[in-house]
């Protein structure tokens, strides 16, 4: 660096600092500051950021790198561009500091809010598009006018296109005020008086128009209203049922029906009880008067659990509205407990389901015996029993719709099942992998045989370079082997792979050993390792075989992708098709291990080539074990627990077979048989409880139990101790729903008529007819002895409420009943309510029932409005760079002159 350089760039360090310094005076702590340029015959112009002009300290840099400069051109041409380019960057850093103008404007902004739900008839919408037809030609040239037609849902009508004032195409049967005028905010236009008139009938069933109204009033925003008149609307609905706290089994109580109506007329109502007629009046044909009706029908509940009650309303000769003539409500019914037990049995035997509902009913239970095809499809239907029992039904014969039902029945709504043996029942049913293995406290995978059904088995076999050598030929025996263990009538077949699968043999009864032999000859070594591939088409082969047990034996010494196996495998296993694997020296552990968990097969892992054979026979031999045990089998004692207290065990008879299955880790198993299998095992899911009989409840295994005198002691205490239970000690619950909103309260009082506090309380609801998920929420001590919950409810109908009380993790006591909210509160009335709007209009400043040429008159108010000018600083700017490129590009003043 030169001297001279270095003296120019000090003074421009200097300059730079005194301009800092300079701006630090004007700056100050950065907050907007006002420029007066009056001199020049303007407004004052306010920077609302002007730490940016610190960029201008860059300036005298421009001026020493034009020092440095190697171009030709004239000193003076130089300077005026470092001045151009000292101009682009201070009018840049103007630009950045936000310049604007402020002045006051009284252009009005008016958004008119009309409501087009269902509750507004077609005679006032009429009158709503009249009346913002009327505002738009009074209002000036100045004025903005905006429309917003809502119902559930706002949406801002876009006049300059064409569209109209029209009910929404969905969403009609709700009215929410409160999002409209949130919409309207955002659509004022800047630098205008906001104001904004509601034309509705005022039932607003979502949202808080007088909360928003106070938001309203801090935006400066004024709130008017008008309304218009239904003319004569003719309309009769049903409000609700009210059914008495306490319902029995077999006592009869009264069923009220709350009708409103706006004239008289002549009408049925038709009363169902749980989808049937109801049992005592299942019909009435009354006269209503204008006002509230109570209609009352006779009713009997025939079964414990829960009853859904649904009245409908029909032969009005004059209603306006039909979505609000039915309504529903639920109610518990208490009585003695109720079994409903499933017997697959009877299509072969028909008799065979009288000994376990013989033994029940002994015990005062009460039994609903059904065939096989009698499996409730709906929680709400399983919901009337305590327990559920299925027996000896196959899986094919149970859908994926009566599993769901099953499993929600217990995991969400405390209900008991048990399953108890046949030949078709558990693992030798097809229920290995389904949802109702899932909830049981055994699985099927350890399973022995006694009459071999039909076995399929593909090999899939390993064919990559790293298994050439005696690798190779030990997979040829091994498949050899597995050929040998199996029955002239199992089928198998072997899929070699290395990057792609080939089919070496294809499916074929085992009895053709000597073409399968000769066929596992033919592998061949060669190529990378994809598993993938593979067993996807192992899988394909064995979906159309015809057998009782699908296995697929893997083998494997490499590593290979993991993308997609895992599904594959759970697909597999959903389908009923097992998969084992075995891992040649330094095989991928993981992934076999991957490969058999989600298979549910069995892993082995060796280095010894001879053993490979043996490994092979014995994983076939497994596969081919089946689920029924037929001999003289000993009832032992495993754990004591309630559910045996009191029975003698050891002085039973012996079964005479069961199913083999395998007790689950966190399972507790009552009874084993002399094989130390599960007998009877039990285990909690979710909020209720499962177990399992393995041996039957007919006369085939169980023929000498039957005969035994503690059969029906020993199956009424497991069926009571398995099924729904019911807290002691409960408190009163009461419900009722407001604009979509349930709010629910209980009272806490013991039986000393002390209130009770410090509870831990939590609400469930559940819906009885499935169309709803289960809900559990907190319910909060509002004070003392009350607990209080509100909450959105989201699906209409009638929902059971179930609170339960807990102290230190234990339940104390619940409380249960039931709301109703059968349509939406869009269609509970049919009148103008005011309350909210006027409560609006006042909070605001506005009017009510405004007349069109009053929606944009002069308050003597205005507004600040601030003009932006950075857009035109920038332009400026812009302009200023073009002549720099400009005087880049022409010389001007000559060449530029340079010392020898």
């Amino acid at each position: 660096m030169t001297r001279g350089l270095a003296i120019r760039i000090a003074v421009a360090a200097c300059a730079s600092a005194a301009i800092v310094l300079a701006l630090s005076a004007i700056i100050g702590d950065g907050d907007p500051i006002t420029v007066d340029v009056a001199a020049f015959g303007l407004r004052p112009v306010e920077l609302v950021t002007p730490v940016w002009l610190y960029l201008v300290a860059l300036v005298p840099a421009i001026f020493v790198v034009r020092t440095q400069s190697l171009t030709d051109v004239s000193v003076i041409q130089q300077m005026l561009q470092a001045g151009l380019r000292s101009l682009v960057i201070a009018t840049i850093a103007l630009a950045l500091a936000r310049p604007v103008w402020t002045t006051r404007t009284d252009r009005i902004a008016t958004c008119v809010l009309v409501d087009v739900s269902d509750s507004v008839s077609d005679a006032q919408l009429d009158a709503a598009r009249a009346y913002v037809a009327d505002i738009d030609r009074k209002k000036d040239d100045d004025d903005r006018l905006c429309v917003i037609t809502f119902a559930r849902r706002p949406h801002l009508v876009r006049r300059g296109a064409g569209e109209k004032i029209a009910r929404h195409k969905s969403g009609g049967d709700a009215t929410d005020i409160q999002s409209a005028m949130q919409l309207a905010y955002a659509v004022f236009p800047s630098g205008t008086i906001p104001r904004m008139v509601i034309v509705s009938d005022g039932n607003e069933t979502r949202g808080k128009l007088a909360s928003e109204a106070f938001r309203a009033k801090k935006l400066g925003v004024r709130i008017s209203y008008k309304t218009f008149s239904h003319g004569r609307t003719e309309e009769i609905r049903v409000v609700g049922l009210h059914i008495p706290d306490e319902v029995k089994v077999g006592a009869p109580f009264e069923v009220t029906a709350n009708v409103w109506a706006s004239h008289e007329d002549e009408v049925t109502f038709v009363l169902d009880q749980d989808d049937f007629p109801n049992p005592l009046e299942p019909k009435k044909t009354v006269t209503v008067k204008p006002g509230e009706n109570h209609i009352v029908f006779k009713s009997e509940a025939k079964r414990a659990g829960f009853s859904t009650y649904r009245l409908k309303m029909i032969g009005a000769d004059h209603d306006t509205e039909t979505k609000n003539n039915t309504t529903v409500m639920s109610t518990p019914v208490k009585g003695r407990p109720r079994v409903l037990y499933v017997e697959g049995g009877v299509m072969r035997h028909p008799g065979s389901a009288h000994y376990l509902e013989g033994a029940l009913e002994h015990e005062n239970i009460d039994v609903e015996v059904r065939g096989p095809r009698g499996i409730p499809t709906t929680t709400d239907e399983l919901r009337r029993y305590d327990l559920l029992v299925i027996s000896d039904v196959p899986a094919r014969l149970m859908g994926l719709a009566e599993m769901r039902a099953i499993e929600s029945y217990v995991r969400d709504f405390g209900g008991g099942f048990i399953m108890t043996g046949g030949e078709d029942s558990f693992g030798s049913g097809g229920y290995q992998g389904t949802r109702i293995e899932k909830i049981l406290p055994v699985r099927f995978d350890g399973e022995t045989t006694r009459e071999k059904p039909n076995i399929a088995v593909v090999l899939v076999i390993d064919r990559s370079g790293s298994m050439s050598g005696a690798k190779i030929e030990a997979a040829k025996e091994s498949a050899r082997a597995t050929v040998e263990a199996l029955d002239p009538s199992d089928l198998i077949g072997v899929v070699a792979f290395d990057s792609q699968p080939t089919s070496i043999v294809r499916l074929q009864r085992a009895q053709y050993r000597l073409r399968i032999s000769t066929d596992i000859a033919r592998l061949q070594p060669g190529g990378g390792t994809n598993i993938y591939p593979a067993l996807e088409e192992a899988s394909q082969i064995l979906q159309m075989a015809d057998a009782k047990v699908k296995h697929v034996i893997l083998l494997s010494d490499g590593q290979a992708p993991y993308a997609g196996i895992a599904d594959l495998c759970e697909d597999m296993r959903q389908a009923g098709i097992t998969v084992s694997a075995v891992g040649i020296g330094d095989a991928d552990r993981t992934l076999l291990t991957l490969v058999t968990d989600a298979g549910d097969g069995r892993l082995y892992m060796t280095r010894d080539l001879g053993a490979l054979p043996r490994i092979f026979m014995k994983e076939t031999t497994e596969a081919k074990r089946s689920a029924l045990i037929e001999d003289l089998v000993t009832v032992s004692v495993k754990k004591r627990v309630d559910m045996i207290e009191g029975i003698n065990i050891a002085a039973a008879p012996p079964l005479r077979g069961y199913v083999s299955t395998k007790a689950k880790d966190t399972s507790e198993v009552v009874l084993v048989s002399n094989r130390n299998e599960p007998l009877l095992a039990r285990w909690r899911v979710g909020t209720g409880q499962t177990a399992v009989w393995t041996s039957d409840v007919k006369n085939r295994w169980s023929v000498d139990w039957i005969r035994w005198q503690g059969f029906p002691k020993f199956w009424a205490q497991v069926v009571r101790s398995t099924m729904r239970h019911k807290v002691a000690t409960s408190y009163d619950l009461s419900a009722s729903v407001e604009g979509g909103r349930a709010h629910v309260v209980v009272d806490a009082i013991d039986a000393s008529e002390d209130l009770v506090n410090d509870l831990d309380t939590t609400l469930e609801i559940s819906d009885p007819l499935g169309h709803a998920e289960k809900q559990t929420v907190p319910m909060h001590q509002t004070a003392p002895g009350r607990y209080e919950a509100k909450l959105e409810v989201e699906h209409y109908g009638a929902f059971v409420l179930k609170a339960v009380h807990r102290r230190n993790g234990q339940v104390v006591a619940e409380s249960t009943g039931a709301v109703s909210l059968p349509y939406p509160a869009e269609y509970l009335s049919t009148g103008i309510e005011t309350g909210a709007l006027r409560q609006a209009a006042r909070a605001t400043g506005g009017d009510e029932e405004i007349a069109p040429d009053k929606v944009f008159a002069d308050r003597g108010e205005d507004i600040e409005h601030v003009h932006d000018l950075w857009p035109w600083v920038l332009l400026l700017a812009a302009g200023l760079l073009v002549i720099d490129v400009y005087l880049k590009r022409v010389r001007i003043f000559g060449y530029r002159t340079f010392e020898a």
